[in-house]
């Protein structure tokens, strides 16, 4: 999914997921913080790599270029 960062987007201050904590805590306090900026279903794909590391970032990385073809995609996968 493409999209277009919003103008005056920054960084989230949320501690990046590693993939040891509650994966649903982690979405939770992604999208409360994200939602202030947009609730944009390619940008909230676009955006939800930032807030990975280590074991986490590696396994979003291992997807097929176009396999996820929407954030409840995302979720459902961060999710199992």
């Amino acid at each position: 999914m493409e999209a277009d960062i919003p103008l005056g987007w920054k960084p989230l201050n949320l501690e990046r997921y590693d993939g040891i904590t509650n994966p649903i805590e982690h979405l939770d306090a992604f999208l409360t913080q994200e939602n202030l900026y947009t609730n944009d279903d390619a940008i909230l794909c676009r955006v939800f790599p930032t807030s990975l590391k280590r074991e986490a970032l590696t396994w979003y990385s291992g997807f097929p270029p176009r396999s996820i073809d929407s954030f409840d995609t995302l979720v459902e996968r961060f999710s199992v």
